[in-house]
């Protein structure tokens, strides 16, 4: 998540249960989001324990696939589904092509299917993950009366229903007839919910982090000295193809684009941004497609105007701005091309630690990193790296042996090589289908679940509905119309504004 942070304290290795404020001190961001994510990772894992790794309600179960013949589209079902225990809502039935967050590719194998049918089987799935929003993309979370500063950000549940041709699984005979537990789970395997990869940080052994309070006079930057560095995968792929980009302040320093004029981006604020920096041309499209934007290289900085180097666009059209961009957005990144480094489209190319070389890769003020071996890297995939000058250090966890005692080579204690801290993406298979004419044959992988309560089993019954008798009282004589006004009421509740009666 690309906000000005200091740093991500939530571990659930440690097992707190929640943070506790003390008076007279001073508090820190980190410390609140770390609250908000212990509660979260509380319930999350609650409702994977009851539940299962995936499963509806059966009173309100989201994500039924039908589909309609007169628009020759797949109709995704309103409802509710729990996901790796987190909460997954779709308030309204809505076509596949038309999903409120996943705008589909021109050649969308299913779409195309749907268009002309030729007997294609298909596995559908869920695809769920929480994608960072700040006033950029929401300029309602703002509050109007501070005349232009931002305050919190948010996080949002992104869902997005996918295809995969059924040829393409590791079974790939299945029918939707043939759709049972086993061959619906199967290709969950090879779905990534980060990038199979590994990278370790480290300050440069001999080295000692730069302190910031002497400053050289060329530098740029003159803001505080502790960083939280952030390192993205930008195209994706395997080492020699995939690269990435970096940024100092956790990729925070970013702009609404309002347009183009010649080299000229004009943006909302130009603060933070500098002639020499790299930047990113993206917006909500290219990023809930998992596309990386076009990274530019900025030649001048004038009041909101950002004059770019147009030999470095790619594809030349990268710096155009049209209406059909979904909040689009200037991001700084601060990778340069030095006698080390050298850049491919404004990026670092990625490579990995071999057995002749350890391929450390500089950063700045001597922080380093290397990637393990057989990596498979997928954009918008990140490690954040905190750097705090007072220990002349950064904030990376030893590689430990058996006893649990930290890895020292040469006298250098090393790294542990760690996963990506995101984005990480949840699965859950909806079924097996098939198109002949106008007929859908669908083998559907979902699952539901009773209310706990004895009175709300059945499936007939929304929970926190009305009881007509609250004693001798099956749920499953419920009629349907009271169904549906549950849940319309549900909606309805959510679509209020805060502070609403």
């Amino acid at each position: 998540m690309k906000g000005d942070f200091t740093r991500n304290t939530f571990d659930p290795a440690k097992h707190f249960s929640r943070v506790l404020m003390q008076q007279g001190r001073v508090t820190l961001d980190a410390d609140f989001n770390e609250q908000a994510a212990i509660l979260l990772d509380y319930m999350r894992t609650l409702a994977k324990d009851l539940i299962g790794p995936y499963a509806a309600p059966s009173a309100y179960a989201g994500f039924r696939l039908t589909f309609d013949a007169a628009t020759k589209d797949l109709i995704i079902g309103d409802g509710r589904y729990y996901v790796d225990g987190i909460l997954v809502e779709n308030d309204e039935p809505v076509p596949y092509s038309l999903q409120p967050d996943f705008p589909l590719l021109a050649a969308d194998p299913l779409a195309a299917e749907l268009k002309a049918p030729k007997g294609t089987v298909f596995w559908a799935y869920l695809d769920v993950w929480e994608r960072h929003v700040t006033y950029i993309e929401d300029d309602e979370i703002r509050e109007k009366a501070l005349n232009g500063p931002d305050t919190c950000t948010r996080a949002k549940v992104v869902w997005q229903v996918k295809a995969l041709p059924a040829a393409s699984l590791p079974q790939p005979n299945i029918t939707p007839a043939g759709a049972n537990l086993a061959s619906c789970s199967a290709p969950l395997g090879g779905l990534m919910a980060v990038s199979r990869a590994l990278m370790a940080a480290r300050i440069k052994p001999g080295g000692v982090f730069k302190d910031a309070c002497v400053t050289p006079p060329d530098s740029k930057y003159r803001g505080t000295e502790n960083q939280l560095y952030r390192v993205e995968i930008h195209q994706s792929g395997a080492a020699g193809t995939a690269t990435f980009k970096w940024s100092r302040e956790n990729g925070s320093v970013a702009s609404a684009w309002l347009g183009t004029s010649g080299n000229d981006l004009k943006v909302s604020r130009s603060t933070g941004f500098a002639a020499g920096n790299w930047v990113e041309l993206i917006d909500d499209t290219q990023e809930l497609m998992g596309l990386p934007g076009a990274l530019v290289l900025l030649t001048k900085v004038e009041g909101n105007k950002l004059t770019v180097d147009p030999t470095t666009a790619s594809p030349a059209t990268a710096t155009t701005w049209t209406e059909t961009l979904v909040n689009p957005r200037v991001r700084r990144w601060d990778q340069t091309e030095n006698d080390v480094i050298h850049l491919a489209g404004g990026a670092v190319p990625l490579t990995e630690k071999t057995a002749s070389a350890d391929a450390w890769i500089p950063i700045e003020d001597e922080i380093q990193i290397q990637f393990s071996p057989n990596g498979q890297y997928r954009s918008g995939d990140y490690w954040l790296i905190p750097a705090r000058v007072s220990t002349g250090s950064i904030e990376w966890p030893p590689l430990t042996d058996a006893n649990g005692l930290p890895v020292v080579v040469d006298g250098v204690t090393q790294p542990d090589p760690l996963p990506p801290d995101g984005v990480e993406h949840h699965y859950a298979p909806l079924g097996f289908l098939s198109l002949t004419g106008t007929t859908l044959s669908l083998g559907s992988c979902r699952c539901t679940f009773d209310p706990a309560s004895s009175c709300f089993r059945g499936g007939s019954l929304p929970v926190g509905a009305h009881l007509v008798k609250p004693f001798n009282f099956d749920a499953r004589l419920l009629s349907e119309e009271a169904v549906e006004e549950s849940k319309a009421e549900a909606v309805l509740r959510k679509r209020k504004k805060p502070g609403t009666a």
